[in-house]
């Protein structure tokens, strides 16, 4: 992989702190900028600077467990945000508060100026691998909070551990049943696919995953978060239930009021979306399915490119991003912190089997396309 390829490096400095950052080159295609492109930049938090975390004293603070095959990652969250501690505290299962965590993040809503620091500090996640602590000032929507929390636990994850952006499910149909991976850039379609599958009795269906969660690379198992709340889009808790907002608990909810659309997004439990067909287990994944928005004639990457695929987002146009796509949420700073998280992937593809899946037509085709695809 060429220098070219992975990005550029770029030196900078604030005041008192050197300052090196990664650039990478990706391609966006089609939809346009997602959300991901407007996340700031992560950079390193020098190990000498850590006397500015000691100056910090937010009030607020969680401690969550994210569930992974065989294991948790515990990540403690410090805010200056009662809003965020609680939503933090909602969405995740409670470790105990004694319990040393794996990683910290510090999500401050203010800026950095109120902590007496230089504004730009304001412009960037700062991360420390060696102390596993991150911290982000100007902290806006929980939606940060998600990317963040994803990020760190793929950077302190076992290397056996690959966390994937997608839903995990198990479909079975008389004797025959296949643990899949639903996955594919944001507004590929994947929502749309697994309310589809939902609709049709013929087939049973678990999920074990919403939108987000662990594989084991030597397993293949795939476990449940441990999410006590899904952090949804409305519309896509809408299209899986559509009788969620007549019939669901108000217990069972709760909006999204960081977000400036505040019924724009919400924490729900898993069984108020998915019901009976959600469980706390795990499941083998023998088949990836990556769902993408082509023209109809559009030939699949051969399996040596699918990794670069994957790491683009299915885009071919170029656009400078922050990060490689890979979610468009984990920490990649280094073109190693990168081939680390392609020799993930490469792993999972070459012990699963992969059918790409072109949405290109009305839902029921898609549908159709997926059902061909995986009980071929």
């Amino acid at each position: 992989m060429s220098r070219a390829d992975l990005g550029s490096w770029c030196q900078g400095a604030l005041p008192g702190m050197p300052l090196r950052w990664w650039v990478p080159t990706l391609g966006v295609h089609g939809m346009g900028a997602s959300y991901y492109d407007a996340i700031l930049p992560v950079r390193e938090l020098d190990a000498d600077h850590a006397g500015i975390l000691a100056g910090l004293h937010p009030p607020h603070r969680a401690v969550g467990s994210v569930l992974v095959p065989g294991g948790q990652i515990t990540v403690e969250f410090v805010s200056d945000s009662a809003r965020l501690a609680g939503m933090f505290a909602d969405n995740w299962a409670r470790a105990g508060t004694d319990q040393e965590p794996d990683a910290t993040l510090y999500a401050l809503a203010r800026p950095a100026r109120s902590y007496g620091l230089d504004e730009a500090w304001d412009r960037a996640r700062w991360w420390s691998q060696d102390g596993k602590t991150m911290i982000v000032f100007g902290f806006g929507p929980y939606r940060l909070a998600k990317v963040c929390v994803r990020g760190i636990c793929s950077a302190v994850s076992a290397d056996d551990i690959l966390f994937l952006h997608g839903c995990a499910l198990c479909i079975s149909r008389e004797n025959a049943s296949r643990g899949v991976v639903i996955t594919g850039s944001s507004g590929a379609g994947k929502t749309t696919l697994v309310a589809r599958l939902l609709e049709r009795p013929e087939y049973s269906v678990t999920v074990i995953n919403d939108d987000w969660g662990a594989v084991s690379l030597r397993s293949g198992s795939s476990a449940s978060t441990g999410e006590r709340k899904l952090h949804m889009k409305s519309d896509s808790v809408v299209a899986l239930r559509p009788d969620f907002f007549a019939t669901a608990p108000p217990s069972s909810y709760s909006y999204d009021l960081s977000e400036p659309d505040r019924t724009a997004r919400l924490l729900a439990s898993p069984e108020s979306v998915y019901g009976d067909t959600w469980s706390s287990g795990d499941a083998e994944i023998e088949h990836v399915a990556v769902i993408v928005r082509e023209p109809p004639d559009w030939v699949p990457p051969a399996h040596e490119e699918a990794v670069r695929f994957l790491r683009s987002g299915g885009y071919s146009e170029h656009l400078q991003h922050h990060e490689l796509f890979f979610n468009g949420s984990l920490i990649l700073r280094t073109a190693s912190d990168s081939r680390r998280e392609e020799e993930r992937y490469r792993r999972l593809l070459n012990r699963t089997e992969v059918s790409w899946i072109n949405n290109c037509n009305t839902p029921e085709k898609l549908a159709e396309s997926f059902i061909s695809a995986i009980f071929k």
